[in-house]
């Protein structure tokens, strides 16, 4: 393996990460930097994709505030002290107008990208940034499509579209996707959480190949079980939850554009109570 290419360095840059293609670094205390872990076409494109999509993008107050543009080696995010939205809201109480806020930003964050001809591929709660004045920003985009590059992944099975997997993902399984990340937001799981095996921390940690490969497949039982689910339109219970005809809409493909699912949120939003 081939060392990874020479970025900007720091005299304070804390490794914090090593992920499956890349390093991750808390620089200064303000900068979260992501690099390749080799000079591998495998390790670079990740990097590349997200600093292109990052500079397709631009500045926007949904999206997470890139402090690289013009470098394709690796990527400088802004270091949100909240961290992201799933560990804000398990360690912080969410008021209802904050999670009304957050709902519609997720949407509004959605439709900022698909103006670009971004695909996210792999929406989740998780994706998502909390910033400094407790609104939400969308990052995370080394396996997104954009026009003329199909992406490198694709979601996990409770946020995922059953569909032909070898053809290019859509606007319509980000929206789906979409349905399961504010079902995160307002539920406080992903969809059939139930579903998955709660672990213990031995076997989560255990290094022996039997307990791993159990692990797996159990998970694997999970997944398959939750993509059979969607695939017959069965979906979990959202009556009395935030939003839950827009989920549904997201779930059912009733919504052609993120527009479309802000405009049915803001519309019930406004109704009188009944």
């Amino acid at each position: 393996m081939k060392h990874r290419p020479a970025i900007k360095q720091s005299n304070n840059q804390k490794l914090i990460m090593i992920g499956i293609f890349a390093e991750v670094y808390l620089v200064d205390g303000e900068i979260i930097r992501k690099a390749p872990r080799s000079h591998s076409k495998e390790d670079a494109e990740p990097i590349l994709r997200e600093a292109t999509i990052y500079s397709l993008i631009g500045g926007h107050p949904r999206i997470a505030r890139c402090l690289s543009l013009g470098h394709p080696d690796y990527v400088d995010i802004k270091y949100y002290r909240h961290g992201d939205l799933v560990t804000y809201c398990r360690e912080n109480k969410v008021s209802p107008d904050l999670q009304a806020r957050w709902f519609q930003q997720i949407i509004e964050a959605v439709i900022v990208i698909h103006k670009h001809g971004i695909i996210h591929s792999d929406l989740a709660l998780r994706q998502f940034f909390v910033d400094d004045d407790l609104n939400i920003r969308l990052g995370d985009f080394n396996s997104s499509q954009y026009p003329g590059h199909p992406a490198l992944g694709y979601e996990k099975a409770s946020h995922c579209l059953p569909r032909d997997y070898e053809l290019p993902n859509t606007v319509t399984s980000d929206l789906f996707a979409l349905g399961s990340t504010l079902h995160e937001l307002v539920a406080g799981s992903p969809p059939y959480q139930e579903l998955y095996p709660i672990e213990t921390q031995d076997v989560v940690q255990s290094s022996d190949h039997a307990v791993i490969r159990a692990r797996v497949q159990r998970q694997h039982l999970a997944d398959c079980e939750v993509e059979e689910r969607f695939r017959n339109q069965l979906f979990p219970d959202v009556s009395g939850l935030r939003g839950s005809d827009v989920i549904l809409g997201c779930w059912r493909g009733h919504f052609s554009s993120a527009e479309e699912a802000l405009s049915q949120y803001l519309y019930l939003t406004v109704q009188p109570a009944r």
